[in-house]
């Protein structure tokens, strides 16, 4: 009997194999992967690690890319942030730029934005005020981000190492490129953090405009 069954099992027609059929079931599959890994590197992944986010002095200074709102309570609650420096995670008027201030009210948390070019160009009165708000105990600890965490928050932190801890200007540069800045890709971040860093400085230190740059608040400037 046992024999009989098993000869009869051999018996059995083989499903023929069908090289058609292995493509498309092996490209559902690399679909099925590649559909997964897209999730997780736009809406998962940037919930749970916080774009670009480096320790600048425990307790002081943080820094980072634009954030989630997933991403700003982690990092708000994680560091107890009471400021956001934003100098241009998102275009102004936009959802993202609306939800991020929603985000940052809701946390209770002071929210600075200021507009420079995504190069790290633009009005240096915005670094002198960032560096005022990063210095001041009353708003600390202070989370100062871009939309990449590399240029705009780059510079600003560089000037920040060099005027405020007294690390060289060389190092406090160097450290832009482990925050993921090329000098290939963007060098008017170096001449920018050259130029300005000492006008800046002055500018803070003695609370005033930097010379020769259009004021923050022009109707105070011009005032008797």
């Amino acid at each position: 009997m046992v024999g009989s069954t098993i000869h009869a099992m051999a018996e059995q027609p083989r499903t023929p194999f069908s090289a058609a059929r292995f493509l498309r079931n092996a490209l559902a599959i690399a679909l099925i992967v590649a559909c997964g890994a897209l999730v997780y590197r736009e809406w998962v992944r940037p919930n749970l690690f916080p774009k670009n986010f480096g320790v600048v002095t425990e307790g002081v200074l943080y820094r980072s890319g634009k954030l989630t709102p997933a991403a700003t309570e982690k990092v708000v609650r994680e560091h107890g942030i009471r400021t956001i420096v934003d100098l241009g995670a998102f275009e102004p008027g936009t959802r993202e730029e609306r939800l991020a201030q929603r985000t940052a009210d809701a946390l209770g948390v002071d929210r600075v934005r200021m507009d420079l070019e995504g190069d790290a160009t633009g009005n240096p009165n915005f670094y002198a005020e960032a560096l005022r708000i990063m210095t001041d105990p009353e708003r600390q600890p202070v989370l100062v981000q871009c939309g990449a965490g590399s240029e705009r928050t780059g510079c600003a932190v560089a000037m920040y190492r060099h005027l405020v801890e007294g690390v060289s200007m060389d190092d406090a540069y160097a450290e832009t490129q482990r925050y993921k800045h090329n000098p290939r890709r963007n060098p008017r971040l170096r001449e920018v953090f050259e130029a300005w860093t000492e006008p800046v400085g002055r500018a803070v230190h003695e609370g005033v405009d930097v010379p020769g740059a259009e004021p923050l608040n022009p109707a105070a400037a011009g005032s008797p």
